[in-house]
């Protein structure tokens, strides 16, 4: 379901749904346009169709929490500050990088090298 909901979703980088850039057409969840005489069926239907669109709703939410504040502006640090350096680019050596400390610090800034260079 959740799969669907994205295949059905607006790409961002595209501006297409993936779905449809990859077979050239766009599915429907539920044949909700062919009337049928079975009750159970239309309630099935139905109830695919809502959950389709809560995942959706729940995606595009999901999306909006994780873009915001992309373009803000980077932090800066004045001298004297104290500031934690991740360590996700630094080669240490450990027995297992899971078991590694993720930050290290705190580190006393000295020296502005540039904007965003400490």
């Amino acid at each position: 379901m959740a799969e669907f909901a994205y295949n059905n979703a607006v790409h961002s980088s595209t501006g297409k749904l993936p779905f449809k850039a990859l077979y050239g057409w766009e599915p429907t969840l539920t044949p909700s346009n062919v009337p049928t005489d079975v009750p159970e069926a239309d309630n099935l239907a139905q109830t695919m169709e809502n959950q389709w669109k809560e995942v959706e709703s729940a995606l595009r939410q999901s999306k909006s929490r994780m873009t915001a504040g992309e373009e803000g502006n980077p932090l800066t640090f004045e001298l004297g500050e104290e500031a934690w350096l991740d360590a996700k680019n630094i080669n240490l050596k450990t027995l297992s990088p899971k078991l590694t400390e993720q930050r290290l610090g705190p580190f006393k800034v000295i020296e502005k090298i540039s904007d965003q260079a400490y």
